[in-house]
């Protein structure tokens, strides 16, 4: 079994970070959970009132976190504050890299890069470990992610969580959250991409499964959150420059079309709203 540390940058997390919890606890083979708790500068100067003084949560995330921490020895809670970059779009580089000084202490096998509102069952947890089994050449994985979708006009219905899905355009965009340990692995200039001791970004030798049906695959619930929470989000992209002056204008007009979605509406790139069929993770049953 592989020797597993879960990586999990947080700020403002409680909608989802119990079940987060109780989800991943038993993840085979887990050593470490690591929560790095920051908020990047243009977050909180976007958002005011939503980080404290010193750059953390306000709705209890931190106390959360402090508790697991001292019931679960294998959870460790690194209180880092703000952060930031000369470049505005990777302001979260020195977080993230913050789960991989703690990943260094102990050399597992596999980190797992896990956003606070995505999930993986039983069975996909079990085939992240089989991914780096098979296959020593590769550094990383690229999955295929599920979007749940429940924007703000579905705020009282009784339809169930996992209703609905949003497939294709900006939310066919596949990530990459499945990685070989090395020592000496470092977020330089790209805070979703770790690069080797050598400077090789691991997105180089990684592995594309997205459109493998045999690879495992896991559900992010971002589209399923509070519309307070998807608005200072998709507010902080914004500042941080996506959209002004690059080709990722239309990532911009993806997430602002949830807030004002309605049945039948046209989503852009010719995405499209179609009903629930994968398997539901455990928790949520």
């Amino acid at each position: 079994m592989t020797a597993t540390v879960l990586c999990t940058l947080v700020i403002n997390e409680m909608e989802w970070l119990p079940k987060l919890r109780e989800q991943h606890k038993d993840w085979p083979g887990m050593v470490k959970h690591v929560f790095v708790e920051a908020a990047d500068a243009l977050y909180a100067s976007t958002n005011p009132g939503m980080v404290t003084a010193d750059g953390l949560s306000t709705d209890g995330t931190t106390e959360f976190l402090e508790r697991l921490a001292r019931e679960d020895d294998r959870v460790i809670h690194v209180r880092h504050g703000f952060c930031g970059n000369l470049d505005p779009a990777q302001g979260k580089c020195a977080a993230r890299q913050r789960y991989l000084d703690e990943a260094e202490k102990v050399k597992p096998g596999m980190l797992v890069v896990l956003d606070a509102d995505e999930f993986w069952t039983k069975r996909a947890q079990l085939g992240a470990g089989e991914l780096l089994a098979g296959g020593a050449r590769w550094q990383g994985y690229y999955l295929r992610h599920r979007e749940v979708w429940r924007p703000p006009v579905y705020l009282d219905s009784i339809a169930p969580l996992f209703w609905q899905e949003v497939k294709g355009g900006f939310w066919d965009i596949p990530y990459c959250r499945v990685w070989r340990w090395q020592p000496g692995l470092r977020y330089d200039g790209n805070h979703n991409t770790p690069k080797s001791r050598t400077g090789v970004p691991l997105d180089k030798i990684a592995k594309r499964c997205e459109r493998d049906a045999c690879a495992p695959e896991f559900c992010h619930l971002g589209y399923a959150s509070a519309l307070k929470n998807r608005q200072a989000k998709n507010a902080y992209y914004v500042a941080r420059g996506e959209g002004v002056n690059d080709h990722r204008g239309w990532y911009v007009q993806s997430r602002a079309a949830w807030e004002k979605w309605q049945p039948g509406d046209k989503l852009p790139r010719g995405a499209e709203v179609v009903p629930w069929t994968a398997e539901i993770p455990e928790v949520f049953r």
